[in-house]
Order: structure tokens, then sequence, then C-alpha cells
């Protein structure tokens, strides 16, 4: 047997049935100490592959996919194990048993697909999945739930459509629609979702506003009004409207428009409710 080289790369397998000691086992076994690791599972089959008699694979590979819940799965994972090892495979035999492996793994993974055409039957909740991600829409809605604001949603469901593209998927769910499709329809929805927000949030604001009344006089004196209210002491001292210029012109604009609708100007205001620009005699408002 040929020992395991120091650069010798593990992989994950979701599953990795061995024989432990004091087991009786056939040949296609692995065998491990009770102790188990990824990494002796991994070296110990990687030296089964490289050791077992090339007429043997095809029984090596049926053996471990009959103890598996996923053979395809598995299968995937030891094709990678042997992609991540190429380089061991340096002579002109090792090259051909390297050639040998694949096939039979690509042969028997075809025969599983065929006898079982719809691998996600127990991954309901996957849309589709490789050896090294699963894409599940359903996760993705849930996570957006942990997600506060509409730009942290739409960055999040991009993010996913952009992994989906650039690593799609080996085995697709054909009892949902894709993944992408369905990350850029929840984006959609949300997208309306924000614009309606938006619109119901300006109908309150405007109601609270409330509907401004027209005003048919001159504005001179208007202003000329709340400037003498302003400024005027009553008996007791006091003035009638104890506002500041500022909060007269918020007022009177947000009240009142211009006799055909349009907005009044608030600099026009300000201007008139200093006094310094006062109305004209046969149009000011005493207050006797």
């Amino acid at each position: 047997m040929q020992s395991t080289p120091p650069n010798f790369h593990t992989v994950h397998f979701d599953e990795h049935p061995a024989a432990t000691p004091g087991q009786t086992h056939t040949e296609f076994a692995i065998p491990l100490s009770a102790d188990f690791s990824m990494a002796d599972y991994c070296q110990a089959l990687f030296q089964k592959a490289l050791t077992i008699g090339l007429s043997e694979i095809a029984d090596l590979l049926d053996y471990h996919c009959t103890k598996v819940k996923n053979p395809l799965r598995w299968l995937n994972s030891l094709e990678k194990l042997i992609k991540e090892n190429i380089d061991i495979f340096d002579s002109r035999l090792l090259q051909h048993r390297h050639t040998k492996l694949i096939s039979q793994i690509d042969i028997k993974r075809h025969s599983l697909q065929i006898v079982q055409p719809q691998p996600l039957k127990l991954h309901k909740k996957i849309n589709g999945f490789s050896d090294e991600k699963d894409y599940s829409f359903l996760a993705v809605r849930d996570h957006l739930k942990t997600l506060e604001t509409h730009e942290e949603k739409i960055a999040f469901l991009e993010d996913q459509i952009c992994d989906y593209k650039q690593h799609p998927p080996d085995y697709v769910s054909t009892k949902q629609q894709p993944f992408d499709i369905q990350c850029a329809l929840e984006i959609e929805r949300l997208e309306k979702q924000e614009k309606l927000s938006q619109k119901a949030e300006a109908r309150k604001n405007t109601a609270k506003q409330g509907k401004k009344m027209p005003y048919h006089g001159d504005l001179k004196v208007l202003c000329d009004v709340f400037h003498k209210l302003m400024t005027k002491p009553t008996p007791k001292g006091s003035t009638i409207l104890p506002w500041t210029a500022a909060e007269a012109t918020e007022y009177i604009c947000n009240t009142l428009c211009e006799a055909d609708g349009s907005p009044i100007n608030p600099a026009t205001v300000r201007t008139y409710l200093t006094g310094s620009r006062p109305p004209k005699a046969d149009w000011e408002v005493t207050l006797d």
C-alpha cells in the first residue's frame, strides 16, 4: 500500500460510512479507528481508491452508495477528493487509474440520476445544491426578516443572485422556480412595497398638514395684522401672539395659499412681518 503524501488535501463528506475495529466488513469497507476524523476517513478512502483492482472500482462505488442516504453528494465529494489530490497521479499507471476512477464515478452518477431523476425529493426546502453550497430561498426569506432597512434587504438579495450565477448548482429542483428568479421576484415585491409605503407616508403627512385655505386679500395687510398682534402690547403688558417671525411665517404658509391655490412665498412673508414695508394707509387694519 502506498503511503499518503504530506501534502494530501482533505475534503468534507456529509456521510462517511466506515468499519470500526471489531466489526466484520468486506474488502470495500473503510476501516478506521474508534476516534473518527475527517482527515483519516479521506486518507483511508483515497488509499482504497489507489490500491483496489481497476475492475473492482465499480463495485467499490456501488458498496458505498448503498451505505449513504445521499449517494450523489457522496460521489461528488469523492470526485472532489480526487481532484484536490490530482498531483498524486503522477505516473502513467496512476494517470490511467485516475481516468478509470472519474469515468466510473460518472457512470455511477448517471445511473443514480436515471433511477432517481429528482434527487431533491429529500431536500424540499432547497432549490439546488452542489458539493460546496446549498441554495434555499426559504432560508433567504428567513434571513431577510433579520434585516431592518429596505436597502439591506435589496443588497443581500442581489448578492445571492450574483453568487448563484457565479457558482451555479449541480442539481436543481424541478418543483420550484430557480433560486435567482425567486430572489429577483422578491426584490420586485420589496420595491413595490417601498413605493406603496412612501405614498402612504406622503398621504399621512398631507393629512397632518391639512388643507390650505385661499387668501384673497393683500398679503401686506395680512402680515401687518400679524406683525401688530406680535408686537403691540395688551393692557397686561404681553403681546397677543408671542411668536417669532419664523413661527408666524410657518403658520401663514402652512395654513393659507394664494387665491389661485399656489403656495405663499415664505421670503415675502418674512419681509412683511418685520414691519419694514407697512401697507398703504387705506388698507391698514387697526387693532383698537
